[in-house]
């Protein structure tokens, strides 16, 4: 299932996690009896998964989709290795310019997840791409605004006197004819209908933490017949935060792609909550069976779950 987002307002960034955690809040409001089932579920087999959202531009009636940019090994994107992998001399500027890109279009995506280029094919001919902001693109695409964060200053009021007493600032992302969507896979079909009345209560309540000023509002659109790439793939790509396992650990080898980064998420009484780290969507790892990934543990005073299961996709990597 793919779910697109427009945002009506300043919007919050949607990771993997934020948006379990919204669905999650969304079934406790709808279907209290639920929750700790569909938790206890999460803790060996998830019965769906959730992509993080990743940018898409209205073309007219049509919606082009971008993906993350893969993330190669490390060892393969060495300077002392540029040469032997297909960068020379001269596209070392080219190397500099795609590091800056985070998106890819869809049709590129899968083109270097099914094998059919690979990356330098891309770096070494960057002349016959588009670039607009972090975005890449084959064909000529209008987007009238930029996929970036925006900082917005807001104030509190004293109930009593009426005054502005302070000032605090969020930031979200601004759209013009952009928007964002994820993806749900579901593995136990009954739980569809609820992430479906979880979006619905989203969206009259909206994403994030600033719903009282306004911001994180939109609409949606479903669609139910959307299918990833089905190819075969010696490893994956997570399209999702992906905290691992021991298992998950043990398996990572020299080529596989990653980026690490963490996050400390707060209750809303205050509370600091443990610290997770995960693997970025777009890292790649060996494939070798069916879930990816834990639910962690990061509340003490108030109960709080992080989701980091994987959302793989096959990714046949060349390694010549």
């Amino acid at each position: 299932m793919l779910v697109y987002i427009k945002p009506l307002s300043i919007f919050p960034e949607l990771h993997s996690d934020t948006i379990f955690g919204a669905i999650l809040s969304a079934v406790s409001e709808l279907y209290p009896k639920k929750v700790e089932e569909l938790l206890s579920k999460f803790e060996n087999n998830p019965p769906f998964l959730v992509s993080s959202s990743f940018p898409y531009v209205s073309n007219g009636k049509e919606k082009i989709r971008f993906f993350p940019k893969i993330i190669e090994s490390k060892n393969k994107r060495s300077k002392n290795d540029l040469k032997k992998n297909g960068f020379p001399d001269e596209n070392l500027d080219n190397n500099k310019k795609y590091k800056k890109i985070d998106f890819i279009e869809e049709d590129l995506f899968f083109k270097l997840a099914s094998g059919d280029i690979k990356e330098s094919d891309i770096i070494n001919n960057l002349e016959n791409y588009n670039i607009k902001s972090n975005l890449l693109f084959k064909n000529t695409i209008d987007i009238t605004g930029k996929y970036k964060k925006t900082i917005t200053p807001n104030n509190t009021i004293n109930r009593i006197t009426l005054e502005s007493e302070a000032i605090f600032y969020s930031e979200g992302f601004e759209f013009s004819n952009m928007g964002l969507f994820f993806l749900v896979d579901f593995r136990e079909n009954k739980y569809e209908d609820i992430v479906c009345s979880a979006i619905r209560f989203l969206k009259d309540r909206g994403f994030g933490r600033d719903i009282s000023t306004g911001k994180g509002h939109f609409d949606y659109e479903i669609d139910t017949d959307y299918n990833l790439l089905e190819n075969k793939g010696n490893y994956f790509i997570t399209l999702s935060r992906f905290i691992p396992n021991n298992e998950d650990i043990s398996k990572i080898n020299e080529h596989s792609g990653y980026e690490i980064d963490s996050k400390r998420g707060k209750s809303s009484s205050g509370e600091l909550r443990k610290q997770v780290r995960f693997f970025k969507e777009g890292s790649s790892f060996p494939n070798y069976k069916e879930f990816y990934g834990k639910i962690v543990e990061s509340g003490k005073d108030s109960p709080a779950v992080e989701y980091g299961y994987a959302f793989p996709m096959n990714y046949n990597k060349r390694d010549d």
